[in-house]
């Protein structure tokens, strides 16, 4: 089986692939998608001892780890890996079971047609925001954005696919998506305006992405993925709570049903293990009515 989830940032966000969960789920016969931000791949010059022993433990899983870059990469020494054909795709070699999807590729896994376009602007870093701390080559590298021949690529091999794919996976949103998820506060680019063209040009059953922190599903064929450790074709929705990963954090603004009716409340506290009467799941005790609730009772995000 095929599962995704979202970014993982060097080990800052690894604590959904530690949870038994996934270590006493996922099989050597299974594949896990990181959608970006990977960042195990970071060091300046050549792999920290962190990044060994991070990099040791994926290797050390039974399953075959897949990650596309986002915009938290090095990408000089991402490319720097061996380079194969894999899956009728291109990807770096990591490790023998620790794969770096490469832009504008297709692959077939499982079955499945699968359609990958790293890369995003930063919004913490780098030109963005006018920092001029952010020098190239430390903490930031140009190589985020795709240049135009990945996009022409990109453009090809979805050509010779008949612009069909069953699956797309993205760091970042076509433009309208993103708008929904972030309104005015993330502008559009070159990548996100070239990821409105596939998504107005290519059919396909599901979208998926990582990039914005959250865990929503946004229409009912794009997913935004962070905590969410889920079977490829399904989404936020229909997919269980993890006990000890909680997807909403404290300020989150949510939906609830209360005496059926829809509320809308703030997230104050959150109980990554459950609370009191709410066991195996996360639960969120809400600012308003300090009411607690199960991750399962909260319809999704305020947006």
């Amino acid at each position: 089986m095929i599962y995704i989830t979202g970014d993982t940032h060097g080990g800052i966000d690894m604590r959904k692939l530690l949870l038994k969960e996934v270590t006493g789920r996922l099989t050597a016969q299974d594949h896990l998608i990181i959608c970006g931000d990977f960042g195990f791949i970071w060091h300046n010059r050549h792999e920290s001892m962190k990044e060994k022993k991070w990099l040791k433990w994926f290797s050390s899983m039974p399953w075959t780890t897949l990650f596309i870059d986002g915009n938290h990469e090095n990408f000089p020494r991402l490319c720097s890996y061996p380079q194969r054909e894999w899956h009728g795709g291109q990807v770096h070699e990591i490790r023998s079971n620790v794969l770096h999807l490469m832009r504008s590729q297709i692959f077939t896994i499982e079955g499945n047609t699968i359609f990958t376009l790293g890369g995003a602007a930063s919004h913490d870093r780098g030109p963005s925001i006018g920092d001029p701390a952010s020098i190239v080559g430390k903490g930031w590298w140009a190589e985020e954005i795709p240049a135009q021949q990945e996009l022409d690529a990109a453009d090809a091999v979805l050509e010779e696919h008949g612009r069909h794919v069953d699956y797309i996976v993205t760091h970042c949103l076509p433009t309208s998506m993103q708008t929904i998820i972030k309104g005015d506060t993330f502008a559009k680019d070159a990548l996100t305006e070239y990821l409105q063209h596939v998504q107005d040009t290519v059919t396909y059953e599901h979208w998926y992405c990582g990039h914005y922190h959250k865990d929503i599903d946004l229409c009912h064929n794009t997913t935004v993925l962070f905590s969410r450790v889920i079977p490829l074709g399904c989404t936020v929705s229909c997919s269980p709570p993890m006990n000890g990963n909680p997807i909403y954090h404290v300020g989150d603004q949510i939906m609830y049903l209360s005496n059926n009716e829809v509320c809308c409340g703030t997230i104050l506290h959150v109980f990554p293990w459950g609370k009191m009467r709410i066991q195996n799941q996360p639960a969120y005790e809400l600012q308003e009515e300090k009411e607690i609730l199960a991750e399962d009772q909260i319809l999704g995000y305020s947006i």
